[in-house]
């Protein structure tokens, strides 16, 4: 037991290590766009010294101008992140900055690509669900308050209900992507079988919902 604990904990310790990892070398890939920047000595980094003059008073009326502090106001939390890593000595950069950088270009590298290419058809299949999902849901509610008008909103609208809609949405959905990229000569059939698939979901809500009123009203009458 105590080794397969020790395990579990050697596992959980390697995975933080790695997301850890990722997460650094992807921060530093976007702070720094070369390695130069990495390792070059930044003079502007180090902060002036302060002297201060008692040889006369200031001017109450006279204007300061103060393009440091207000250069500073400007600078954005990126900048300023990449200011504070820039402080650390040189050869901590080398050794810890410069490996993360090159971590961290490698997976941009990698996976912008693979963003770009999987990204908008998945975002695209989403929003046709949510828009399954949200007009099913529409449609039963509608057709129950019509045959059941005195079935309270909330019952419709109960986390069951919704669970189920959303089920049936993706699985429609699921059915629909597959067809149009199995048959894309069959593109045009796809709202007819959407209309088709919510059809049949509400006929079988409309009847279910009969069975169960009937049900209820022996027991309420005994």
């Amino acid at each position: 037991m105590d080794k397969e604990k020790t395990g579990k904990v050697k596992k959980r310790i390697a995975r933080s290590a790695v997301a850890l990892t990722t997460a650094a070398s992807l921060i530093t890939a976007g702070l720094f766009h070369t390695p130069a920047e990495i390792v070059k000595e930044e003079d502007v980094l180090v902060p002036p010294a302060i002297v201060e003059t008692m040889d006369r008073e200031p001017v109450p009326d006279e204007p300061e101008d103060m393009p440091e502090e207000e250069e500073e106001r400007k600078k954005s939390l990126k900048d300023r992140f990449r200011e504070i890593l820039l402080r650390m000595p040189r050869i901590v950069r080398v050794l810890l900055l410069l490996p993360l950088w090159c971590i961290g270009t490698a997976l941009m590298a990698v996976l912008t690509p693979l963003f770009q290419a999987v990204l908008p058809p998945l975002l695209n299949i989403v929003l046709k669900w949510v828009i399954i999902a949200a007009v099913l849901l529409g449609l039963v509610t509608a057709a129950l308050k019509l045959v059941f008008p005195d079935l309270p909103l909330k019952k419709i609208l109960s986390k069951r209900n919704i669970v189920l809609v959303v089920i049936y949405s993706a699985v429609v959905g699921m059915a629909g992507w597959v067809l149009e990229d199995l048959y894309p000569e069959t593109k045009l059939l796809v709202p007819a079988v959407y209309a088709g698939a919510a059809a049949l979901f509400t006929g079988g809500v409309l009847i279910s919902a009969m069975f169960s009123r009937r049900e209820k009203k022996p027991e309420s009458a005994s």
